[in-house]
């Protein structure tokens, strides 16, 4: 017990133990806010917004689609006659006017066939002027049986008027005159008499070659026309052998050589027309607002960097499903409905094409941007 005691600390040998005092705390200072930035900040979100509500309203008044194509006229050029190509006269690609002669056909056939037209159309005529000749000699006939019938007239009346007198003579209450004289002056009226019937016979003879003749005078009138329009027909053939340029433009799909036998309606080429239009699928629930006349923007792949102004000219009757190939029939099944493209159609505004013009394609895509608030 001793030892424990002697070994135990006693309470002298720590220090006493005084709980700590708080320091003295200075007097607090009043803290400001980041006016600045708070404000700074505010400016951003109003800038922000305005800036987010001016392009929603602008994007409000527009409507647009990708989903644009150019088009243009295509014409198809094709032969007319059977025949051998002498020439081609064009290059892929090259620029034609309306008209411009693009091929050729070897025309030594035809040319014989015109001749030989010629050669009918001579001979139709030469045969008119000799009916011509047949009238007027029928008509002669009959002014000179008219004539003769006009002297045998008066002559059938002289001797009517001297067998009445040699009759009245040669009675029996005068008897002046002799029977031998009356059978005389009889005879004489009989043959003037007779004389007449043989003359209105010739003109009435004459008159039926005269209608015969003009008969064959429209016979041959009509010949004349027939070889004529065959004349026509040859010459046309000829013509046909020079291919021309049906509109202005630019030569496609030019599969033609010289050498090569073509017949009627062989395709030979084609010529796209310098004119192009834009022809933009906007989906049905896009149409509200779209009305002919309205601005456009057109912007072509193919001319980058480029803004073509254009106008809405027209609308489809139908959308483009109706018109294709096998279009859909909603009631042979399940329905699904599907938002359903217009075709419309904008037209360039010349001014804005310049010398772009000419990388307008049928064909190219084509982003438009139509304005719809006025």
């Amino acid at each position: 017990m001793s030892t424990l005691a002697e070994t135990a600390p006693s309470q002298t040998a720590y220090a006493a133990f005084e709980p700590a005092r708080p320091a003295a705390v200075a007097p607090a200072r009043g803290r400001r806010l980041p006016w600045g930035k708070i404000l700074a900040g505010a400016a951003l979100v109003v800038v922000a917004g305005a800036g987010i509500g001016s392009a929603l309203y602008y994007a409000a008044g527009f409507e647009s689609t990708d989903d644009a194509f150019l088009e243009g006229d295509v014409h198809p050029v094709s032969a007319r006659i059977n025949g051998t190509v002498s020439r081609v006269l064009v290059d892929d690609n090259a620029h034609v006017q309306a008209g411009d002669p693009l091929v050729e056909i070897d025309p030594a056939d035809l040319n014989l066939a015109v001749q030989g037209a010629e050669a009918d159309l001579a001979q139709a005529r030469a045969n008119a002027t000799q009916v011509e000749a047949q009238v007027a000699r029928a008509q002669a006939e009959i002014a000179a049986a008219s004539a003769r019938i006009a002297q045998n007239a008066a002559q059938l009346t002289r001797a009517e008027l001297d067998f009445h007198r040699m009759e009245m003579l040669a009675s029996d209450e005068v008897r002046a005159s002799s029977k031998q004289e009356l059978d005389v002056a009889r005879a004489a009226f009989d043959s003037t008499r007779a004389a007449r019937e043989s003359l209105v016979a010739e003109r009435a003879s004459a008159e039926a070659g005269l209608s015969a003749a003009q008969a064959q005078r429209s016979v041959a009138q009509a010949q004349i026309q027939k070889a004529e329009a065959a004349l026509g027909t040859a010459k046309l053939q000829v013509d046909y052998t020079v291919i021309r340029a049906a509109s202005s433009g630019r030569i496609a799909k030019k599969n033609v050589e010289a050498g090569q036998r073509l017949q009627p309606g062989q395709p030979v080429m084609a010529v796209v027309d310098d004119s192009v239009w834009v022809v933009a699928n906007f989906k049905e629930s896009q149409l509200a607002h779209l009305r002919a006349g309205e601005k456009v923007d057109v912007r072509v792949d193919a001319v980058e960097g480029r803004v073509f102004q254009g106008v809405v000219e027209s609308f489809s009757p139908g959308t483009g499903a109706k018109f294709s190939l096998l279009p859909p029939d909603n009631s042979t099944g399940n329905f699904t409905k599907i938002v359903q493209r217009v075709p419309v159609k904008i037209l360039f505004s010349r001014d804005s094409l310049g010398s772009a013009a000419a990388r307008l394609s049928p064909g190219l895509s084509a982003v438009v941007k139509v304005a719809i608030r006025p």
